[in-house]
């Protein structure tokens, strides 16, 4: 067992050696258990979500069960099972959870006191229930939900006396809850909450030492004043007001992190009990119309963009790492925002998006659905979870506790709303929903009214833009009918394989959105979307990201990114100045014009290194509210070998894009996203693995089709096919990293074309992750 101290509260994580089989068979046979570790996914997705298996699979293994003093308890911690579970001690029920995106914990002391081992099983059934959010039918459905153990498990033993944990508690918000109360000339106070439960047989004084620590390991606050008694079988609340003098703020530039430790001591003789750490940052934010979204006295109008969790191949069934190295891609594209469509992700990518400096709209699951009253219970119950399990984290400024484009009653949104402010008491607690019953109200670009509305100095998000408003006529709704359908080759949904026309076509639209999304007087602004991604009701996945499912950019991502200022920097991810030619160079440009997206003061043109074009500024006059808008060239002709863009700033060069044109691929190039982030040896991981076709020059061959075979050596495997057909030159698969590999290789070989040298990736071993525990 792993301890935070020597007599509190211990866990042991349970992350391997997971007995795992199918019970009902839909669309394939039950299968043979096989040995798996977590996260896990009980099926292997196809990449258009067109084969999810849906039905009642087994998870279980031994487990040693630790002597307990009198007292004590063992719990056994879930961080997400799909979507309903069963909770078995030795063929013993010993509890239920409903819902699959959200912890749980279930207490299974009264089933292993007096034994050696136990046997622990889940068994999980992921098939659809109207009464459990979203609660829509998949078919009908515009994303994906999966299966299986999609989170870490683990045990945690509670000491006789211990601080109780928000998991656990029913009618009080228990565990340890921080809010920022204000914050003046520089000092902050913060409101401190703990709750601390007695399962000894006797009454026991305690008091409670609140110690704050900043980032640089230094003490910055600290109290030892509370004491109090707490009966046997009682618990006892306390809120504690702490100052942070000189406090370092938390906000998307600065994503300063604190740790606060409770520790639980016994007055008579100051003994250690049990203590708990809690990582949370202090800022003050608000909503208005006129002041906009402001953090810390500072209104900041950020760019944002709508992310779902899945990844390739394994759903929601991502390492801790991968959840980094996205928020990471999110940051570095521009974005400073993200909203969490449509229901809670990750508890990894929440502490990623504090520590990169991201500020999140959290979720709960909806979508075109409003159900029985057995389902808006459920969904109350999940407002109340997502409260709980994510309120300590400061990258969350908004709270979507509505059905996302549901119509809902005015009581069901006012008893949402209010969830929201009971779980989080204080004026730092913003609900906000499609509809006008929240603090904030949410609206689309397609529904046609973020110029118009208004309701007094009520702030307005755009939720969605760029997407939808190309590709129908009718407002967003009736999706899977298609009515109202527009001109395709005219809309954002496009993927790397379509070719540089399309990929130029989305770009500009989302050059357009966004320059009409910043004059609006909405304060936050979410790009629809950050990947594409598989939904239910349609049977190819949505092209409308601007990145692939792998992960690929498209020319868009390029737009997004040129929109951060380039002296801007940040904590573990960089920019820069940048540029990018919106081309492949492999034939005229329609019209003969050339886009580049840049950040920089001027870009000039080169051909085959000779100046086509003398450095000219961005086209401010069109794109009026853009930070950045394109660079477009005119009369431009194509003409075989190399296009450059350069950038200048202070009349120097600081960035630069060559495209050479595509010659005949000889060889390989195999590389991952790994990002600098890597897993931590207790963990497995999910890396996204690429081979492209390069010609001897080094041209990625854009326009060569291959297929290609990749192969894993040293304990790691690729999760799903192994031949894989190129898109736009490359192939993309997902590999698994088990817990405990330390050393493998990926190699990739054409299979079309044999005289196509193979490529090799030879991972690093793990190392300790970017940042900081979650």
């Amino acid at each position: 067992m792993n301890t935070d101290s020597t007599t509190g509260m211990r866990h042991s994580p349970l992350n391997e050696g997971w007995q795992f089989r199918r019970l009902t068979a839909v669309k394939s046979a039950a299968g043979e258990p096989v040995v798996v570790d977590l996260p896990h996914s009980p099926f292997v997705a196809d990449l258009q979500g067109n084969e999810p298996w849906f039905g009642v699979c087994l998870y279980s293994r031994s487990i040693p069960v630790p002597e307990l003093v009198e007292g004590a308890r063992l719990a056994l911690h879930v961080g997400a099972a799909m979507q309903t579970a069963r909770v078995l001690v030795d063929g013993v029920e010993a509890g239920k959870n409903v819902g699959g995106y959200l912890p749980f914990e279930i207490d299974l002391t009264p089933l292993v006191r007096g034994k050696l081992t136990a046997e622990i099983a889940l068994e999980l059934d992921n098939r659809h229930q109207d009464t459990v959010p979203p609660g829509k039918p998949y078919e009908e459905l515009d994303f994906c939900w999966y299966g299986g153990l999609h989170q870490e498990v683990e045990l945690r033993i509670y000491p006789p006396v211990f601080l109780t944990s928000y998991i656990r508690e029913g009618e009080t918000p228990g565990g340890i809850f921080i809010r920022t109360e204000s914050v003046a000339q520089g000092d902050a106070t913060l409101v401190l909450c703990a709750e601390v439960e007695n399962m000894a047989t006797v009454e026991e004084g305690v008091r409670l030492d609140w110690i704050v620590i900043d980032q640089n390991g230094d003490e910055v606050a600290c109290d030892t004043s509370n004491a109090f008694r707490v009966a046997t079988a009682a618990r006892h609340a306390v809120s504690q007001r702490l100052v942070v003098p000189a406090a370092k703020l938390w906000s998307p530039q600065t994503p300063h992190r604190h740790t606060l430790t409770v520790v639980v001591r016994r007055v008579s003789d100051g003994s250690e009990l049990d203590r708990r750490s809690i990582d949370f940052g202090i800022r003050l934010i608000g909503f208005s119309r006129s002041g906009g979204f402001e953090i810390n006295g500072r209104s900041l109008r950020l760019r944002g963009v709508n992310r779902h969790q899945d990844f390739p191949r394994v759903g929601y069934a991502a390492s801790r790492a991968a959840q980094y190295r996205e928020a990471r891609r999110i940051k570095e594209a521009g974005f400073d925002y993200v909203r969490l469509s449509h229901y809670p992700q990750s508890p990894h990518f929440m502490t990623a998006c504090d520590e990169y400096g991201l500020v999140v709209a959290n979720c709960i699951p909806g979508w075109q659905f409003f159900g029985c009253e057995a389902f808006q219970e459920n969904c109350a119950d999940f407002a109340r979870r997502l409260v709980r399990r994510d309120r300590n984290h400061p990258c969350v400024v908004l709270w979507e506790l509505s059905l996302n484009e549901t119509q809902m009653t005015a009581d069901f949104m006012r008893r949402m709303h209010e969830i929201g402010h009971e779980e989080y008491p204080g004026d730092q607690m913003f609900t906000c929903g499609w509809m006008d019953g929240f603090d904030v109200f949410f609206h689309s670009r397609q529904h046609g009214a973020i110029h118009t509305w208004r309701n007094d100095d009520k702030a307005l998000v755009v939720a969605e833009y760029g997407d939808w408003e190309y590709y129908a006529a009718n407002e967003g709704f009736d999706q899977k009918a298609g009515t109202g359908i527009l001109d395709r080759r005219l809309n954002s949904r496009k993927f790397r394989g379509d070719g540089e026309a399309a990929l130029w076509q989305q770009a500009r639209n989302h050059v357009e959105a966004l320059n009409d999304t910043l004059s609006s007087p909405a304060v936050l602004d979410g790009l629809w979307a950050m990947n594409d991604y598989p939904r239910g009701y349609e049977q190819t996945r949505a092209a409308c990201g601007i990145m692939d499912f792998f992960r690929l950019p498209k020319f868009s991502f390029y737009f997004y990114r040129s929109q951060r200022d380039a002296a801007e920097v940040g904590v573990n991810w960089s920019v820069g100045p940048m540029v990018f030619a919106a081309t492949y160079w492999q034939e005229q440009l329609p019209g003969r014009r050339l886009w580049v997206f840049s950040n920089c003061e001027t870009v000039e043109l080169l051909i085959n290194d000779q100046v086509v074009a003398p450095a000219t500024t961005p086209a401010h006059a069109q794109w009026l509210h853009l930070p950045h808008p394109p660079f477009v060239f005119e009369a431009i002709d194509y003409v075989p070998g190399a296009l450059e863009a350069v950038g200048r700033m202070g009349g120097g060069i600081v960035a630069r894009h060559r495209v050479m044109t595509p010659g005949t691929p000889t060889h390989l190039v195999v590389w991952s996203d790994e990002r600098e982030i890597v897993r931590q040896p207790h963990e497995s991981d999910l890396l996204l693995v690429y081979a492209g076709l390069h010609d001897d020059a080094g041209s990625l061959c854009v326009e060569t089709v291959d297929t290609i075979t990749f192969t894993v050596t040293g304990g790691a495997h690729v999760v799903g096919p192994v031949v894989v057909e190129t898109e736009a030159g490359i192939a993309a698969v997902a590999v698994h990293v088990p817990i405990g590999v330390t050393h493998f290789e990926v190699s990739a070989q054409s299979a079309s074309a044999p005289a196509v040298r193979s490529g090799r990736l030879a991972a690093i071993p793990p190392a300790v992750l970017a940042g900081g525990q979650s």
